[in-house]
């Protein structure tokens, strides 16, 4: 298969730039991999939402290349409390809806209220804090009043889960919303979605907010932005190549190297990248509830060839959770982490009563041990294919389930499966913490339903904490807890690429949730 696949990107390459004059001058096409089952950024974490949500709406806040400093966006200013539970923010008086429609304090507190509302179900409305309320004091000023203090506010506020939304869409739509349309704040409108095929959107004409770190404030540089949903890799390369299509994210890593050396293309990577690719344990299932059965799984994966062979070296291997740039890591985690040995792996495995038949698959009490693993397919195929493999050498016969990715979160919601594969993006070792570990965050996206007393006090108190220092050394209490139960099995700290086109003039890429095109504003043709 991945020699077919070299085969067609390596031909693709000498058609490349046959077609790439016959788009519009004023249109860009998008290559996917996948699409979410919605676009509502208060009800879906995915990042197939994220990517197009972050282009139709915006947040209070902004996040910059670096990936913690918080910047203006729909609020100018704000200011906080000294005891850190009342903040005030300043909101812009020109920014218009898609409709034309002007955006307004009362917006504002519908679109954050919706978020944290329990009828909601948002996965993250725990990003929010404990909310006692939010106000609108005039069209230019909301006011955001918590029980207690939220160290993480600021920076939650400009994630996507946070956007601001048209109430009066939400209320026309009804369980359309996000399915027939959207009207948002951001850079580009809602044309149409077809899908399983593509998602079309036109400049907002009425944009000029966007955040200081582009170079270009808005309306955006191009008419019309269309994405293509292409799941097979082979059909997204042959389109890149040939000049079918201007950007994409998602490409093989075997291919990185080849664009890299074509003139043609420009290959850029965001400075600063947080997101681990890792299988998790539903630690509630029989089959897995046992820490020493997942600790051994853990200890059967040698992450340093994974990376070598399946990423070609463009990811670095991951034991923890979180990388160890990132703020709030604990460096004395090292004890607690799962390393490679088979030789540990197959004890532990036989200490907790799972024996290996003739067949040299494991069985306790006549039940085999063959977890079910869901897998997203596009982003994770190739490395649940090694995973299984890494794991039989254990006796353990997993099961994979690859599934597109809107009907893997389907599948995902049903509970009914031992493990789970995801990548995950963050910003700091202790959002990392909070937001997926924590017993309020079943059963999303604490999906593995995990609970630890110690732990879910640890995090209260980091996220309460106005010290710094007492929000730093809580979470690094937290991540030896987690880490000694053997919750996930980290595979890789993931690199984004972003692969431009000949007709694309040169931009940095962000990196904020894992998308690197942010908000598009310096998106443009040469």
């Amino acid at each position: 298969m991945l020699k077919s696949l070299k085969a067609t990107f390596l031909l693709a390459f000498a058609l490349a730039g046959s077609s790439a004059s016959a788009q519009g001058t004023s249109q860009v096409t998008i290559l996917r991999a996948a699409e979410a089952e919605r676009y509502d950024p208060h009800k879906v974490v995915s990042r197939p939402m994220t990517e197009i949500a972050f282009l139709l709406a915006d947040t209070l806040l902004a996040l910059d290349y670096d990936q913690k400093t918080v910047k203006p966006l729909l609020a100018t200013s704000w200011s906080a409390s000294p005891d850190g539970l009342t903040y005030r923010f300043t909101l812009r008086d020109d920014v218009r809806y898609c409709d034309g429609r002007p955006m307004k304090a009362e917006d504002v507190v519908f679109s954050l209220k919706r978020w944290i509302a329990p009828e909601t179900r948002a996965p993250l409305a725990n990003q929010a804090g404990s909310v006692k309320d939010i106000r609108a004091e005039g069209d230019t000023t909301v006011v955001y009043e918590l029980n207690e203090p939220h160290s993480e506010l600021l920076i939650n506020l400009t994630q996507v889960s946070s956007s601001i939304i048209d109430r009066n869409e939400v209320e026309k739509l009804g369980t359309d919303f996000g399915v027939k349309h959207f009207n948002g704040t951001g850079p580009f409108c809602w044309v149409r979605w077809l899908p399983r095929n593509e998602l079309v959107l036109k400049r907002n004409p009425h944009y000029k907010w966007g955040p200081d770190f582009y170079q270009n404030r808005g309306p955006a540089h191009v008419e019309q932005i269309v994405l293509k949903q292409v799941p097979d890799e082979g059909t997204r390369m042959a389109a890149m190549t040939a000049g079918q299509a201007d950007l994409t994210q998602y490409v093989p890593r075997w291919s990185i190297a080849r664009f890299e050396s074509a003139r043609q293309f420009s290959v850029v990577r965001p400075a600063t990248f947080f997101s681990l690719l890792y299988l998790g344990f539903k630690t509630d299932r029989p089959m897995v509830s046992d820490a020493r059965v997942r600790k051994a799984m853990n200890m059967a994966i040698n992450r340093d060839e994974l990376a070598r062979t399946v990423f070609f070296g463009r990811s670095d291997p991951a034991y923890s959770y979180t990388h160890p740039q990132s703020t709030d890591y604990n460096p004395e985690l090292e004890p607690a982490l799962s390393r490679f040995n088979l030789a540990e792996a197959n004890a532990l495995l036989d200490q907790a009563g799972w024996s290996r038949g003739a067949d040299g698959f494991r069985a306790k009490d006549g039940v085999r041990l063959a977890p079910v693993v869901v897998i997203p397919a596009p982003i994770m195929a190739d490395v649940a294919q090694a995973i299984q493999g890494s794991l039989r050498q254990i006796g353990v016969d997993a099961k994979l389930e690859l599934l597109d990715g809107a009907v893997f979160f389907q599948r995902a919601a049903q509970q009914d499966f031992e493990m789970y594969g995801l990548q995950q993006p963050y910003l700091t070792s202790g959002m990392m913490m909070s937001e997926n570990f924590a017993s309020t965050a079943i059963p999303i996206p604490n999906r593995m339903n995990w609970r630890n007393a110690e732990f879910d006090k640890l995090v209260r108190e980091a996220r309460s904490a106005t010290d710094p220092a007492k929000r730093e050394a809580a979470y690094k209490q937290a991540q030896l807890i987690v880490h000694k139960d053997d919750v996930w099995m980290p595979l890789v700290h993931d690199q984004a690429y972003m692969i431009m086109g000949p007709r694309l003039a040169p931009m940095k890429a962000h990196g904020n949730q894992a998308v690197t095109l942010y908000k598009a504003l310096d998106l443009r043709l040469k």
